[in-house]
């Protein structure tokens, strides 16, 4: 079983980074696995230990992109409110 660190909408950065991202969601993948030799597959959805955060650049420009939850820690509230 997976335990998931953040929820949706959640405020995040990068370890030891400064950019304030918000969690979008969770990446499942699908799985095709085969049991016991037999010729029907049986498909899995499972997490993939990605999370797609969304955050405003430089430029203005909002920009959406997947980073692994293990390279995440929780942002400070108030640093939002400055952005």
């Amino acid at each position: 079983m997976v335990t998931l660190n953040y929820m949706k909408d959640d405020w995040v950065k990068e370890k030891n980074g400064t950019r304030i991202m918000q969690i979008d969601e969770y990446q499942v993948v699908e799985t095709v696995t085969y049991v016991n030799g037999n010729s029907t597959p049986i498909t899995k959805r499972s997490y993939n230990g990605k999370v797609w955060c969304t955050w405003v650049n430089e430029n203005k420009a909002v920009v959406t992109q997947p980073f692994l939850e293990s390279d995440l820690e929780p942002a400070v509230p108030q640093a939002v409110a400055n952005y």
